[in-house]
Protein backbone atom coordinates (compact mmCIF):
# COMPACT_ATOMS: atom_id res chain seq x y z
CA UNK A 1 0.00 0.00 0.00
CA UNK A 2 1.16 3.49 -0.73
CA UNK A 3 2.37 6.02 1.77
CA UNK A 4 -0.15 8.15 3.52
CA UNK A 5 -0.14 11.80 4.41
CA UNK A 6 0.00 12.76 8.07
CA UNK A 7 -2.26 15.72 7.47
CA UNK A 8 -5.16 14.70 5.30
CA UNK A 9 -6.97 17.54 3.67
CA UNK A 10 -10.54 17.90 4.93
CA UNK A 11 -13.25 17.83 2.33
CA UNK A 12 -15.74 20.65 2.69
CA UNK A 13 -19.43 19.88 2.70
CA UNK A 14 -19.86 22.32 -0.15
CA UNK A 15 -17.51 20.34 -2.37
CA UNK A 16 -18.75 16.95 -1.17
CA UNK A 17 -22.36 17.95 -1.71
CA UNK A 18 -21.65 19.52 -5.09
CA UNK A 19 -19.74 16.48 -6.34
CA UNK A 20 -22.42 14.11 -5.08
CA UNK A 21 -25.31 16.07 -6.52
CA UNK A 22 -23.66 16.74 -9.89
CA UNK A 23 -22.67 13.10 -10.23
CA UNK A 24 -26.13 11.89 -9.36
CA UNK A 25 -27.70 14.34 -11.77
CA UNK A 26 -25.48 12.95 -14.53
CA UNK A 27 -26.43 9.41 -13.53
CA UNK A 28 -30.11 10.32 -13.38
CA UNK A 29 -29.89 11.92 -16.82
CA UNK A 30 -28.26 8.82 -18.29
CA UNK A 31 -30.90 6.60 -16.71
CA UNK A 32 -33.66 8.87 -17.95
CA UNK A 33 -32.27 8.69 -21.49
CA UNK A 34 -32.13 4.92 -21.17
CA UNK A 35 -35.65 4.80 -19.79
CA UNK A 36 -36.97 6.73 -22.77
CA UNK A 37 -34.85 4.98 -25.41
CA UNK A 38 -35.53 1.43 -24.23
CA UNK A 39 -39.24 2.21 -23.95
CA UNK A 40 -39.27 2.99 -27.67
CA UNK A 41 -37.08 0.02 -28.65
CA UNK A 42 -38.50 -2.72 -26.42
CA UNK A 43 -41.95 -4.10 -25.73
CA UNK A 44 -43.69 -4.14 -22.34
CA UNK A 45 -43.04 -7.89 -22.20
CA UNK A 46 -39.28 -7.36 -22.65
CA UNK A 47 -39.24 -4.85 -19.80
CA UNK A 48 -41.39 -7.15 -17.67
CA UNK A 49 -39.13 -10.18 -18.12
CA UNK A 50 -36.09 -8.22 -16.99
CA UNK A 51 -38.01 -6.71 -14.06
CA UNK A 52 -38.92 -10.21 -12.87
CA UNK A 53 -35.22 -10.98 -12.60
CA UNK A 54 -34.45 -7.63 -10.97
CA UNK A 55 -36.75 -8.61 -8.10
CA UNK A 56 -34.68 -11.75 -7.53
CA UNK A 57 -31.40 -9.94 -8.14
CA UNK A 58 -32.24 -7.30 -5.53
CA UNK A 59 -32.87 -9.96 -2.90
CA UNK A 60 -29.68 -11.78 -3.82
CA UNK A 61 -27.65 -8.56 -3.66
CA UNK A 62 -29.05 -7.81 -0.23
CA UNK A 63 -28.13 -11.26 1.05
CA UNK A 64 -24.78 -11.10 -0.72
CA UNK A 65 -23.72 -7.91 1.08
CA UNK A 66 -25.98 -8.09 4.16
CA UNK A 67 -24.61 -4.90 5.66
CA UNK A 68 -20.90 -5.75 5.36
CA UNK A 69 -20.20 -2.66 3.26
CA UNK A 70 -21.84 -0.40 5.84
CA UNK A 71 -19.93 -2.19 8.59
CA UNK A 72 -16.66 -1.52 6.76
CA UNK A 73 -17.46 2.17 6.38
CA UNK A 74 -18.82 3.02 9.80
CA UNK A 75 -16.15 1.36 11.93
CA UNK A 76 -13.57 3.69 13.49
CA UNK A 77 -10.67 1.34 12.73
CA UNK A 78 -10.47 -1.00 9.74
CA UNK A 79 -7.33 -3.09 9.49
CA UNK A 80 -5.95 -4.63 6.34
CA UNK A 81 -6.78 -8.08 7.67
CA UNK A 82 -10.37 -7.09 8.46
CA UNK A 83 -10.85 -5.54 5.02
CA UNK A 84 -9.42 -8.65 3.36
CA UNK A 85 -11.65 -10.95 5.40
CA UNK A 86 -14.70 -8.89 4.47
CA UNK A 87 -13.64 -9.00 0.81
CA UNK A 88 -13.46 -12.79 0.80
CA UNK A 89 -16.70 -13.02 2.78
CA UNK A 90 -18.41 -10.97 0.08
CA UNK A 91 -16.93 -13.13 -2.67
CA UNK A 92 -17.93 -16.40 -0.99
CA UNK A 93 -21.52 -15.25 -0.49
CA UNK A 94 -21.60 -13.87 -4.04
CA UNK A 95 -20.57 -17.21 -5.52
CA UNK A 96 -23.18 -19.01 -3.41
CA UNK A 97 -25.90 -16.60 -4.55
CA UNK A 98 -24.86 -16.96 -8.20
CA UNK A 99 -25.03 -20.75 -7.99
CA UNK A 100 -28.39 -20.54 -6.25
CA UNK A 101 -29.93 -18.36 -8.97
CA UNK A 102 -28.42 -20.57 -11.68
CA UNK A 103 -30.03 -23.70 -10.25
CA UNK A 104 -33.31 -21.92 -9.43
CA UNK A 105 -33.86 -20.65 -12.98
CA UNK A 106 -36.38 -23.38 -13.95
CA UNK A 107 -38.35 -22.80 -10.74
CA UNK A 108 -38.47 -19.05 -11.44
CA UNK A 109 -39.72 -19.69 -14.95
CA UNK A 110 -42.51 -21.87 -13.58
CA UNK A 111 -43.39 -19.36 -10.84
CA UNK A 112 -43.87 -16.48 -13.26
CA UNK A 113 -45.06 -18.63 -16.16
CA UNK A 114 -42.32 -17.15 -18.36
CA UNK A 115 -40.05 -19.73 -20.10
CA UNK A 116 -37.51 -17.06 -21.12
CA UNK A 117 -36.31 -16.84 -17.52
CA UNK A 118 -34.67 -20.26 -17.86
CA UNK A 119 -32.02 -18.88 -20.21
CA UNK A 120 -31.73 -15.31 -18.88
CA UNK A 121 -31.38 -16.04 -15.14
CA UNK A 122 -27.97 -17.80 -15.36
CA UNK A 123 -26.45 -14.74 -17.04
CA UNK A 124 -27.97 -12.37 -14.51
CA UNK A 125 -26.40 -14.52 -11.79
CA UNK A 126 -22.97 -13.23 -12.87
CA UNK A 127 -23.91 -9.89 -11.31
CA UNK A 128 -23.58 -11.41 -7.83
CA UNK A 129 -19.95 -12.33 -8.37
CA UNK A 130 -19.03 -9.03 -10.04
CA UNK A 131 -20.59 -6.93 -7.29
CA UNK A 132 -19.05 -9.10 -4.59
CA UNK A 133 -15.60 -8.42 -6.02
CA UNK A 134 -16.33 -4.69 -6.24
CA UNK A 135 -17.75 -4.06 -2.75
CA UNK A 136 -14.56 -3.52 -0.75
CA UNK A 137 -12.97 -1.36 -3.45
CA UNK A 138 -15.97 0.93 -3.12
CA UNK A 139 -15.52 0.90 0.65
CA UNK A 140 -11.88 1.94 0.25
CA UNK A 141 -12.76 4.91 -1.94
CA UNK A 142 -15.57 5.90 0.41
CA UNK A 143 -13.38 5.82 3.51
CA UNK A 144 -10.80 7.94 1.71
CA UNK A 145 -13.53 10.50 0.86
CA UNK A 146 -12.72 10.21 -2.83
CA UNK A 147 -16.05 11.53 -4.02
CA UNK A 148 -14.89 12.44 -7.50
CA UNK A 149 -13.52 8.94 -8.08
CA UNK A 150 -16.73 7.33 -6.87
CA UNK A 151 -18.88 9.64 -8.93
CA UNK A 152 -16.78 9.42 -12.08
CA UNK A 153 -16.63 5.62 -12.07
CA UNK A 154 -20.35 5.35 -11.46
CA UNK A 155 -21.33 7.87 -14.13
CA UNK A 156 -18.92 6.54 -16.77
CA UNK A 157 -20.12 2.99 -16.16
CA UNK A 158 -23.71 4.12 -16.65
CA UNK A 159 -22.79 5.66 -19.99
CA UNK A 160 -20.91 2.57 -21.18
CA UNK A 161 -23.76 0.31 -20.12
CA UNK A 162 -26.32 2.49 -21.85
CA UNK A 163 -24.36 2.50 -25.11
CA UNK A 164 -23.89 -1.28 -25.03
CA UNK A 165 -27.54 -1.88 -24.19
CA UNK A 166 -28.85 0.44 -26.89
CA UNK A 167 -26.65 -1.17 -29.53
CA UNK A 168 -28.02 -4.56 -28.52
CA UNK A 169 -31.60 -3.25 -28.57
CA UNK A 170 -31.16 -1.75 -32.04
CA UNK A 171 -29.84 -5.11 -33.21
CA UNK A 172 -33.10 -6.68 -32.06
CA UNK A 173 -31.90 -8.56 -28.98
CA UNK A 174 -34.94 -7.56 -26.93
CA UNK A 175 -34.70 -8.21 -23.21
CA UNK A 176 -31.12 -9.41 -23.65
CA UNK A 177 -30.14 -5.78 -24.24
CA UNK A 178 -31.10 -4.96 -20.65
CA UNK A 179 -29.02 -7.86 -19.36
CA UNK A 180 -26.06 -6.66 -21.41
CA UNK A 181 -26.49 -3.12 -20.11
CA UNK A 182 -26.51 -4.31 -16.50
CA UNK A 183 -23.45 -6.55 -16.80
CA UNK A 184 -21.43 -3.87 -18.63
CA UNK A 185 -22.24 -1.35 -15.88
CA UNK A 186 -21.21 -3.69 -13.07
CA UNK A 187 -18.06 -4.93 -14.82
CA UNK A 188 -16.99 -1.38 -15.68
CA UNK A 189 -17.41 -0.19 -12.09
CA UNK A 190 -15.37 -3.15 -10.83
CA UNK A 191 -12.53 -2.62 -13.31
CA UNK A 192 -12.24 1.11 -12.69
CA UNK A 193 -12.44 1.00 -8.90
CA UNK A 194 -10.03 -1.91 -8.58
CA UNK A 195 -7.44 0.13 -10.48
CA UNK A 196 -7.83 3.44 -8.64
CA UNK A 197 -8.60 2.27 -5.09
CA UNK A 198 -4.91 1.83 -4.17
CA UNK A 199 -5.76 -1.29 -2.21
CA UNK A 200 -5.62 -5.02 -2.74
CA UNK A 201 -6.96 -7.80 -0.54
CA UNK A 202 -4.68 -10.22 1.25
CA UNK A 203 -5.47 -13.81 2.06
CA UNK A 204 -8.10 -14.43 4.75
CA UNK A 205 -6.60 -14.57 8.25
CA UNK A 206 -7.95 -14.75 11.79
CA UNK A 207 -8.05 -11.31 13.44
CA UNK A 208 -9.83 -9.38 16.17
CA UNK A 209 -12.92 -7.29 15.55
CA UNK A 210 -14.62 -9.45 12.95
CA UNK A 211 -17.49 -10.46 15.24
CA UNK A 212 -18.47 -6.81 15.77
CA UNK A 213 -18.36 -6.16 12.03
CA UNK A 214 -20.50 -9.19 11.24
CA UNK A 215 -22.94 -8.25 14.02
CA UNK A 216 -23.35 -4.76 12.60
CA UNK A 217 -23.87 -6.24 9.15
CA UNK A 218 -26.55 -8.55 10.52
CA UNK A 219 -28.52 -5.67 12.06
CA UNK A 220 -28.16 -3.57 8.94
CA UNK A 221 -29.05 -6.47 6.69
CA UNK A 222 -32.21 -7.28 8.62
CA UNK A 223 -33.43 -3.70 8.26
CA UNK A 224 -32.66 -3.77 4.54
CA UNK A 225 -34.45 -7.10 4.22
CA UNK A 226 -37.67 -5.52 5.50
CA UNK A 227 -37.25 -2.75 2.94
CA UNK A 228 -36.65 -5.27 0.17
CA UNK A 229 -39.83 -7.19 0.94
CA UNK A 230 -41.87 -3.99 1.04
CA UNK A 231 -40.47 -2.28 -2.04
CA UNK A 232 -40.49 -5.35 -4.25
CA UNK A 233 -43.86 -6.70 -3.18
CA UNK A 234 -45.62 -4.68 -5.87
CA UNK A 235 -43.45 -6.07 -8.68
CA UNK A 236 -43.85 -9.61 -7.37
CA UNK A 237 -47.64 -9.29 -7.10
CA UNK A 238 -48.01 -7.73 -10.54
CA UNK A 239 -45.66 -10.23 -12.19
CA UNK A 240 -47.25 -13.33 -10.71
CA UNK A 241 -50.87 -12.19 -11.14
CA UNK A 242 -50.82 -10.48 -14.55
CA UNK A 243 -47.59 -11.51 -16.29
CA UNK A 244 -44.63 -9.81 -17.94
CA UNK A 245 -46.51 -7.27 -20.09
CA UNK A 246 -48.47 -5.85 -17.14
CA UNK A 247 -45.30 -5.77 -15.07
CA UNK A 248 -43.57 -3.85 -17.85
CA UNK A 249 -46.36 -1.23 -17.85
CA UNK A 250 -46.14 -0.88 -14.07
CA UNK A 251 -42.35 -0.81 -14.08
CA UNK A 252 -42.15 2.18 -16.44
CA UNK A 253 -44.32 4.23 -14.08
CA UNK A 254 -42.41 3.01 -11.04
CA UNK A 255 -39.05 3.84 -12.61
CA UNK A 256 -40.13 7.40 -13.37
CA UNK A 257 -41.43 7.72 -9.81
CA UNK A 258 -38.23 6.47 -8.14
CA UNK A 259 -35.64 8.53 -10.04
CA UNK A 260 -35.76 11.62 -7.76
CA UNK A 261 -35.49 9.62 -4.53
CA UNK A 262 -32.98 7.00 -5.64
CA UNK A 263 -30.65 9.38 -7.46
CA UNK A 264 -30.76 12.39 -5.14
CA UNK A 265 -31.95 11.49 -1.64
CA UNK A 266 -30.03 8.27 -1.06
CA UNK A 267 -26.61 9.73 -2.01
CA UNK A 268 -27.30 12.89 0.01
CA UNK A 269 -27.21 10.66 3.08
CA UNK A 270 -23.42 10.73 2.68
CA UNK A 271 -23.42 14.51 2.94
CA UNK A 272 -26.15 15.17 5.50
CA UNK A 273 -25.49 12.40 8.02
CA UNK A 274 -22.05 13.45 9.33
CA UNK A 275 -23.31 16.88 10.31
CA UNK A 276 -26.49 15.61 11.86
CA UNK A 277 -24.39 13.11 13.81
CA UNK A 278 -22.25 15.93 15.24
CA UNK A 279 -25.38 17.71 16.44
CA UNK A 280 -27.43 14.84 17.85
CA UNK A 281 -26.34 15.49 21.45
CA UNK A 282 -27.53 19.10 21.19
CA UNK A 283 -31.28 19.16 20.70
CA UNK A 284 -31.20 22.97 20.41
CA UNK A 285 -29.36 22.71 17.08
CA UNK A 286 -30.16 19.17 15.90
CA UNK A 287 -33.86 19.49 15.16
CA UNK A 288 -33.77 23.08 13.81
CA UNK A 289 -31.05 21.95 11.41
CA UNK A 290 -33.02 18.84 10.45
CA UNK A 291 -36.14 20.93 9.88
CA UNK A 292 -34.23 23.15 7.44
CA UNK A 293 -33.10 20.02 5.61
CA UNK A 294 -36.69 18.78 5.40
CA UNK A 295 -37.99 22.08 4.07
CA UNK A 296 -35.27 22.32 1.44
CA UNK A 297 -35.58 18.84 -0.03
CA UNK A 298 -39.37 18.64 0.28
CA UNK A 299 -39.94 21.99 -1.44
CA UNK A 300 -37.69 21.03 -4.36
CA UNK A 301 -38.81 17.43 -4.87
CA UNK A 302 -42.50 17.94 -4.13
CA UNK A 303 -42.54 20.46 -6.95
CA UNK A 304 -41.17 17.81 -9.32
CA UNK A 305 -43.67 15.21 -8.14
CA UNK A 306 -46.49 17.75 -8.48
CA UNK A 307 -45.60 18.23 -12.14
CA UNK A 308 -45.34 14.47 -12.70
CA UNK A 309 -48.69 13.78 -11.03
CA UNK A 310 -50.63 16.49 -12.89
CA UNK A 311 -49.04 15.99 -16.31
CA UNK A 312 -48.48 12.23 -16.23
CA UNK A 313 -50.37 11.49 -19.45
CA UNK A 314 -48.55 14.00 -21.69
CA UNK A 315 -45.23 13.16 -20.03
CA UNK A 316 -45.59 9.41 -20.59
CA UNK A 317 -46.88 9.71 -24.17
CA UNK A 318 -44.23 12.28 -25.15
CA UNK A 319 -41.30 10.53 -23.49
CA UNK A 320 -42.16 6.85 -23.82
CA UNK A 321 -44.70 6.60 -26.62
CA UNK A 322 -48.32 5.58 -27.05
CA UNK A 323 -47.71 1.92 -26.15
CA UNK A 324 -47.01 3.01 -22.55
CA UNK A 325 -50.08 5.25 -22.08
CA UNK A 326 -51.46 2.83 -19.48
CA UNK A 327 -48.53 3.81 -17.25
CA UNK A 328 -49.80 7.41 -16.96
CA UNK A 329 -52.44 6.96 -14.22
CA UNK A 330 -50.01 4.80 -12.28
CA UNK A 331 -47.38 7.55 -12.44
CA UNK A 332 -49.89 10.10 -11.15
CA UNK A 333 -50.74 7.99 -8.11
CA UNK A 334 -47.15 6.97 -7.37
CA UNK A 335 -45.97 10.59 -7.59
CA UNK A 336 -48.21 11.46 -4.65
CA UNK A 337 -46.50 8.75 -2.65
CA UNK A 338 -43.12 10.00 -3.84
CA UNK A 339 -43.70 13.44 -2.32
CA UNK A 340 -44.57 11.80 1.00
CA UNK A 341 -41.59 9.47 0.80
CA UNK A 342 -39.32 12.53 0.69
CA UNK A 343 -40.54 13.44 4.18
CA UNK A 344 -39.95 9.89 5.39
CA UNK A 345 -36.32 10.18 4.30
CA UNK A 346 -35.90 12.97 6.85
CA UNK A 347 -37.15 10.71 9.63
CA UNK A 348 -34.72 8.04 8.42
CA UNK A 349 -31.83 10.49 8.79
CA UNK A 350 -33.09 11.39 12.27
CA UNK A 351 -32.99 7.72 13.30
CA UNK A 352 -29.43 7.29 12.04
CA UNK A 353 -27.96 10.52 13.38
CA UNK A 354 -29.49 10.04 16.84
CA UNK A 355 -28.21 6.44 17.15
CA UNK A 356 -31.72 5.00 17.29
CA UNK A 357 -30.96 2.00 15.10
CA UNK A 358 -33.00 -0.46 17.15
CA UNK A 359 -36.15 1.72 16.97
CA UNK A 360 -35.39 2.11 13.26
CA UNK A 361 -35.48 -1.66 12.82
CA UNK A 362 -38.74 -1.99 14.76
CA UNK A 363 -40.27 0.90 12.86
CA UNK A 364 -39.20 -0.66 9.56
CA UNK A 365 -40.84 -3.94 10.51
CA UNK A 366 -44.13 -2.19 11.29
CA UNK A 367 -44.25 0.30 8.41
CA UNK A 368 -43.04 -2.15 5.76
CA UNK A 369 -45.57 -4.73 6.89
CA UNK A 370 -48.30 -2.12 6.49
CA UNK A 371 -46.97 -1.27 3.03
CA UNK A 372 -47.05 -4.91 1.94
CA UNK A 373 -50.60 -5.33 3.23
CA UNK A 374 -51.68 -2.17 1.37
CA UNK A 375 -50.15 -3.50 -1.85
CA UNK A 376 -51.79 -6.90 -1.51
CA UNK A 377 -55.14 -5.32 -0.67
CA UNK A 378 -54.88 -2.84 -3.52
CA UNK A 379 -54.05 -5.57 -6.02
CA UNK A 380 -57.70 -6.65 -5.93
CA UNK A 381 -58.39 -3.48 -7.96
CA UNK A 382 -55.74 -4.10 -10.60
CA UNK A 383 -52.60 -2.10 -11.37
CA UNK A 384 -54.22 1.14 -10.19
CA UNK A 385 -54.98 -0.50 -6.87
CA UNK A 386 -51.36 -1.59 -6.47
CA UNK A 387 -50.19 1.99 -7.04
CA UNK A 388 -52.76 3.26 -4.52
CA UNK A 389 -51.51 0.67 -2.04
CA UNK A 390 -47.93 1.91 -2.40
CA UNK A 391 -49.00 5.51 -1.81
CA UNK A 392 -51.17 4.57 1.18
CA UNK A 393 -48.35 2.58 2.74
CA UNK A 394 -45.84 5.42 2.30
CA UNK A 395 -48.29 7.86 3.88
CA UNK A 396 -48.79 5.66 6.92
CA UNK A 397 -45.03 5.19 7.27
CA UNK A 398 -44.39 8.94 7.55
CA UNK A 399 -46.88 9.47 10.36
CA UNK A 400 -45.75 6.34 12.22
CA UNK A 401 -42.09 7.38 12.03
CA UNK A 402 -42.90 10.86 13.34
CA UNK A 403 -44.75 9.39 16.31
CA UNK A 404 -41.99 6.85 16.93
CA UNK A 405 -39.27 9.53 16.92
CA UNK A 406 -41.26 11.66 19.34
CA UNK A 407 -41.35 8.72 21.73
CA UNK A 408 -37.75 7.54 21.42
CA UNK A 409 -35.96 10.84 20.78
CA UNK A 410 -38.39 13.59 21.86
CA UNK A 411 -38.72 14.90 18.32
CA UNK A 412 -40.88 18.06 18.07
CA UNK A 413 -43.13 16.44 15.51
CA UNK A 414 -45.60 19.32 15.26
CA UNK A 415 -43.06 21.53 13.46
CA UNK A 416 -42.09 18.76 11.05
CA UNK A 417 -45.69 17.71 10.42
CA UNK A 418 -46.90 21.28 9.84
CA UNK A 419 -44.14 22.19 7.39
CA UNK A 420 -44.47 18.86 5.60
CA UNK A 421 -48.24 19.10 5.28
CA UNK A 422 -47.99 22.69 4.06
CA UNK A 423 -45.59 21.68 1.27
CA UNK A 424 -47.77 18.68 0.36
CA UNK A 425 -50.89 20.86 0.26
CA UNK A 426 -49.15 23.38 -2.00
CA UNK A 427 -48.10 20.57 -4.31
CA UNK A 428 -51.61 19.10 -4.36
CA UNK A 429 -53.26 22.44 -5.17
CA UNK A 430 -50.70 23.31 -7.85
CA UNK A 431 -50.95 19.84 -9.36
CA UNK A 432 -54.74 19.87 -9.33
CA UNK A 433 -54.90 23.26 -11.03
CA UNK A 434 -52.33 22.16 -13.60
CA UNK A 435 -54.28 18.99 -14.35
CA UNK A 436 -57.52 20.95 -14.80
CA UNK A 437 -55.73 23.42 -17.06
CA UNK A 438 -54.34 20.84 -19.49
CA UNK A 439 -57.41 18.57 -19.52
CA UNK A 440 -60.25 21.11 -19.67
CA UNK A 441 -58.91 24.47 -20.83
CA UNK A 442 -56.00 23.66 -23.12
CA UNK A 443 -56.71 21.27 -25.97
CA UNK A 444 -53.24 20.61 -27.33
CA UNK A 445 -50.92 17.77 -28.23
CA UNK A 446 -49.08 16.01 -25.39
CA UNK A 447 -46.00 18.13 -26.04
CA UNK A 448 -48.09 21.30 -26.15
CA UNK A 449 -49.77 20.36 -22.89
CA UNK A 450 -46.36 19.99 -21.27
CA UNK A 451 -45.16 23.34 -22.61
CA UNK A 452 -48.19 24.99 -21.03
CA UNK A 453 -48.58 22.84 -17.94
CA UNK A 454 -45.03 22.74 -16.58
CA UNK A 455 -44.61 26.54 -16.29
CA UNK A 456 -48.15 26.89 -14.95
CA UNK A 457 -47.74 24.26 -12.22
CA UNK A 458 -44.32 25.64 -11.31
CA UNK A 459 -45.57 29.21 -10.99
CA UNK A 460 -48.61 28.22 -8.92
CA UNK A 461 -46.51 25.99 -6.67
CA UNK A 462 -43.86 28.63 -5.99
CA UNK A 463 -46.52 31.24 -5.24
CA UNK A 464 -48.22 28.95 -2.74
CA UNK A 465 -44.95 27.94 -1.07
CA UNK A 466 -43.88 31.55 -0.65
CA UNK A 467 -47.24 32.44 0.91
CA UNK A 468 -46.13 30.89 4.21
CA UNK A 469 -43.69 33.11 6.06
CA UNK A 470 -42.33 30.29 8.21
CA UNK A 471 -41.70 27.96 5.27
CA UNK A 472 -40.29 30.82 3.23
CA UNK A 473 -37.87 31.72 6.01
CA UNK A 474 -36.83 28.12 6.62
CA UNK A 475 -36.27 27.52 2.91
CA UNK A 476 -34.15 30.64 2.58
CA UNK A 477 -32.13 29.73 5.68
CA UNK A 478 -31.71 26.16 4.44
CA UNK A 479 -30.23 26.93 1.03
CA UNK A 480 -26.91 28.24 2.29
CA UNK A 481 -26.24 25.66 5.04
CA UNK A 482 -27.15 22.73 2.81
CA UNK A 483 -25.53 23.80 -0.43
CA UNK A 484 -22.66 25.96 0.79
CA UNK A 485 -21.75 25.31 4.42
CA UNK A 486 -23.73 22.29 5.46
CA UNK A 487 -21.76 21.94 8.65
CA UNK A 488 -18.27 23.16 7.93
CA UNK A 489 -15.51 20.90 6.62
CA UNK A 490 -15.70 17.18 6.98
CA UNK A 491 -14.09 16.08 10.23
CA UNK A 492 -10.44 15.25 9.88
CA UNK A 493 -9.60 11.58 10.07
CA UNK A 494 -6.40 11.04 12.00
CA UNK A 495 -4.48 8.39 13.88
CA UNK A 496 -5.54 9.67 17.28
CA UNK A 497 -8.75 9.47 19.27
CA UNK A 498 -9.98 6.45 17.44
CA UNK A 499 -13.07 5.08 19.09
CA UNK A 500 -16.06 3.02 18.21
CA UNK A 501 -18.71 4.75 16.19
CA UNK A 502 -22.42 4.33 16.37
CA UNK A 503 -24.08 1.58 14.44
CA UNK A 504 -26.13 2.85 11.56
CA UNK A 505 -28.57 1.05 9.34
CA UNK A 506 -29.01 1.97 5.70
CA UNK A 507 -32.34 2.16 3.97
CA UNK A 508 -33.24 1.52 0.37
CA UNK A 509 -33.11 -1.36 -2.06
CA UNK A 510 -29.48 -0.78 -2.84
CA UNK A 511 -26.76 -0.25 -0.22
CA UNK A 512 -25.53 3.33 -0.06
CA UNK A 513 -22.30 4.36 1.74
CA UNK A 514 -22.92 5.86 5.16
CA UNK A 515 -20.35 8.06 6.88
CA UNK A 516 -20.24 8.58 10.61
CA UNK A 517 -18.47 11.24 12.61
CA UNK A 518 -15.80 8.80 13.66
CA UNK A 519 -12.04 9.04 13.44
CA UNK A 520 -10.87 6.48 10.93
CA UNK A 521 -7.40 5.03 10.73
CA UNK A 522 -5.89 2.47 8.45
CA UNK A 523 -3.63 -0.27 9.75
CA UNK A 524 -1.16 -2.31 7.77
CA UNK A 525 -1.22 -6.07 7.70
CA UNK A 526 1.06 -5.91 10.74
CA UNK A 527 -1.65 -5.27 13.33
CA UNK A 528 0.66 -3.25 15.58
CA UNK A 529 1.93 -0.81 12.93
CA UNK A 530 -0.41 2.11 12.39
CA UNK A 531 -0.22 4.36 9.36
CA UNK A 532 -2.19 7.53 8.64
CA UNK A 533 -5.04 7.68 6.18
CA UNK A 534 -4.72 8.58 2.56
CA UNK A 535 -4.85 12.21 1.74
CA UNK A 536 -8.23 12.90 0.23
CA UNK A 537 -7.71 12.86 -3.53
CA UNK A 538 -10.29 14.27 -5.85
Amino acid sequence: MSDHSDNPRPVSAKRAGAVTIVGQLVKALVQLVGLIAFSHLLSPRDIGIFTMLVVVLSLGELLRDFGLSQASIQTAVLTQRQASNLFWSNVLIGVVMACTLYTAAPALADLYGEPALRTVAPWVALAFIINALQAQFQVRLTRDLRFVALTATDASAQVMGLVAGLIAAVEGLGYWSLVIQMLVIYASVLAQRAVIADWWPGRPRRTDGMVALYRFGLHSGLAQLTNYVAFNADSYVVGTRWGASALGIYNRAFQMFTVPASQLLAPLTNVVLPYLSKRHHDSDSFYPFLLKVQVFISVVLTGLFSIAASLAAPIVITALGQQWRESAPLLSILSIGGAIQVLSYVTFWAYLASDNTRPLLFSALVTRSILVLCIIGGSTMGLTGVACGVTAGLTAAWFINLAWLKRCNHMPISSFAKSGLHVLLCGAVAGGMGWYLVTHLVHASPLGSMLVGVPAVTAIYISLIMSSRSVRTLFRDAVDPIVARLGGPYPRYSRSHCGPSSEHVQDGNQAQPVFTDSRIQQVTDDESATIPRHQSRQ
